[in-house]
């Protein structure tokens, strides 16, 4: 069957559906095994073979393979089924758009993927490789940092030689990230809290030492900004929060800070936690204090050569369905790209759909995305994977 037929098989009006039924489970982070049953499911409907990888049960990874003829490589569809925890209006269909948490972060790109296969699958489109369509629960930070997919990765059952995140660049193609970290400083000393009155003269006050830390963090971010990296921009460490004492009249024990650190594709968040320690320790130590670093990783970044195969594949499987051309760029905020380049030695790259509202109030995905994804994932497989001749 020819992938034209195929691609003339993809209803809008079942991807829209499916979208419904997933967005109408609530899965927020770290409890996603109802929604990885019913996804399952789907996939096993569409005579796939389905695995659970269950090593954190209560967010279990759904593996679907889709066979090929044999003989290509294997791309793999990923997405993640977890919500944010924010409370959102019942899931509803109005007006050309699925509503529902989940439904453009990202319950609806994989559903998308979903309908794509189930394309080609009715239309006996079948690639040269396989496809590995993958949902995973551990995604949105803080409650996630992709532990069940990293383990799947880790364990060998989820493999492929490229990786097609369905998140972000959605008019774009991101070939570097920065990665993430976030960070939090703190400057102590031994003695309790105080009167100001009754304190002894001298005695070292943490306010002045994260003062000063604010001052050494704004000249790290000014050198860090005059050397941007092509496509990502430069490397930052920002201050979102400063914290010091409880009351006006009490000399406070502690004072910390709290920001991010988005760091470079080529280091690491040990790297880029050493180098905040270097610079900060010194400071707590001249002032007499006590000096703690904690970092806590959301993703590292990522690289993806420009010529890569995928990269070629997916800019004109774009360019093709819409008629405009897909530009290579990179991205300052984190997925699970990095996951895979890391973790799993696959590269990976994102195109997601032009949704609305992730993270916020009402989240919404227009129909019509749903259908252009849907083509979008089905010829990129076309042309990544091969369709054996004749």
């Amino acid at each position: 069957m020819s992938l034209s037929r195929a691609l003339s098989l993809i209803s809008v009006e079942r991807a829209a559906a499916l979208t419904l039924d997933l967005v109408s489970i609530p899965s927020p982070t770290g409890d996603t095994a109802e929604v990885s049953v019913r996804l399952a499911e789907e996939l096993a409907g569409l005579g796939m073979e389905v695995e659970l990888f269950c090593e954190l049960p209560a967010t279990p990874v759904v593996i679907g393979r889709l066979r090929g003829a044999g003989g290509g490589p294997t791309l793999i569809l990923n997405g993640h089924l977890d919500t944010v925890p924010i409370p959102h209006p019942a899931p509803e269909r109005r007006g050309g758009a699925v509503y529902g948490r989940g439904a453009a972060d990202m319950k609806g790109p994989l559903a998308a993927a979903v309908e794509a296969l189930r394309a080609a699958a009715e239309g006996d489109l079948r690639f040269q490789g396989d496809v590995l369509l993958c949902a995973h629960g551990l995604h949105e930070a803080p409650g996630g940092h992709a532990e069940d997919l990293k383990a799947a990765l880790a364990a060998g059952a989820v493999r492929g030689d490229a990786a097609l995140v369905l998140e972000v660049g959605h008019d774009a193609l991101p070939v570097v990230g920065l990665g993430s970290g976030i960070y939090q400083a703190f400057f102590r000393r031994a003695e309790g809290v105080t009167h100001e009155l009754m304190t002894a003269p001298g005695t070292p006050h943490p306010a002045l030492a994260a003062a000063e830390a604010v001052g050494a963090l704004r000249d790290l971010n000014e050198r860090l900004a005059a050397d941007p990296i092509e496509r990502a921009g430069p490397e930052t460490v920002f201050i979102g929060q400063l914290h010091c004492g409880d009351f006006f009249n009490r000399f406070p024990s502690e004072a910390w800070l709290e920001g991010t650190r988005r760091y470079g594709p080529e280091r690491t968040s040990e790297e880029a936690a050493k180098e905040l320690g270097e610079l900060l320790e010194p400071i707590a130590s001249r002032h007499g204090l006590e000096f703690e670093l904690r970092f806590e990783t959301v993703r590292d970044g990522f690289r993806v050569d420009p010529g890569h195969p995928l990269v070629k594949a997916l800019q004109g499987a774009y360019a093709e369905e819409t008629g405009r051309p897909l530009p290579l760029t990179g991205i300052r905020i984190v997925a699970d790209a990095p996951v895979f380049q890391k973790v799993g030695g696959i590269p990976c790259l994102y195109h997601g759909l032009a949704g609305q509202g992730a993270h916020g109030d009402l989240e919404w995905v227009p129909e019509s995305e749903l259908g252009r994804a849907a083509r979008v994932y089905l010829r990129t497989a076309a042309a990544y994977l091969g369709v054996p001749a004749g």
